[in-house]
């Protein structure tokens, strides 16, 4: 099979859909979790999801290889990695939440190609391929045109990873009181709002990998940018990530510098 960038995107999607099906299928109400050794939550979906989407993976693309949250595997720099975040939003998930999604990106010779987040609770599947746009249920969307800080619809990823450092709450206060509307949505959703138009900017951290790979190209595909708060790629990035309109990036860049 080859493997161009709609291609692999047609085959993610495939895989989102065995994702949403398992997903579905154990959410509702509370559910149980178990603590990893790094502290955070893991399901039973969590598990299941990224062992089923690795065996399809291994059937359709032998020469791929996975790198996933929960068995680790190889972030491959050369040929085609997939790279799996199968419950984005665990802790939403296990309190009967809807806003989670299985996160597939993919990647050719370290570069991220093509992406899909797919929401099942929330009836929306985002997707995206180099140079083909980006998809929301089907239908194409696209950022916003704001270009003015104080008209900006802004989004963090919670008050927590800024309150306890003196100087990351200035940061975040001064973007408060400038922008038109802050919201802390955390996750997947807030740079899936700035790709849809909903939003403006967003902004968090402590991120890894398979936080953010799918949702970088669905962001860029759409016409936006998703950076470090530094400018640099997020794929060799620090796990800060800046998401925006592209109009608005270099303004919230200097607002969230170091």
């Amino acid at each position: 099979m080859s493997s161009t960038p709609t291609e692999l995107r047609d085959v993610a999607v495939e895989l989102a859909a065995l994702a949403d099906g398992i997903a579905s299928g154990l959410f509702g109400g509370r559910v149980p979790a178990t603590v990893k050794p790094d502290g955070s939550p893991v399901t039973a979906a969590d598990r299941e999801i990224e062992a089923t989407l690795r065996q399809r993976i291994g059937e359709v693309l032998p020469a791929a290889t996975v790198f996933g949250e929960e068995d680790g595997g190889e972030l491959a720099t050369a040929g085609v990695c997939f790279v799996i975040d199968p419950i984005d939003g665990t802790k939403n998930f296990m309190r009967g939440v809807p806003v989670f999604a299985t996160l597939i990106g993919v990647l050719v010779d370290g570069a991220v190609v093509a992406g899909v987040a797919s929401a099942p609770a929330m009836g929306e599947r985002w997707d995206a391929a180099t140079d083909a746009g980006t998809r929301c249920n089907g239908e194409p969307v696209g950022v916003s045109a704001i270009d003015q800080v104080d008209d900006a619809h802004v989004l963090h990823g919670g008050l927590n990873r800024f309150s306890t450092d003196p100087h990351r709450w200035q940061r975040l206060a001064r973007i408060a009181n400038e922008a038109w509307r802050t919201r802390g949505f955390g996750e997947f959703w807030m740079h899936l709002l700035v790709a849809g138009g909903q939003a403006d900017v967003a902004f968090e951290d402590d991120l890894s990998i398979w936080d953010i790979a799918a949702l970088e190209i669905i962001v860029t595909e759409a016409g936006g940018r998703m950076t470090t708060w530094d400018g640099t790629s997020i794929v060799d990035g620090d796990g800060t990530a800046l998401t925006t309109n592209g109009l608005l990036h270099d303004a919230f860049r200097s607002r969230l510098a170091r």
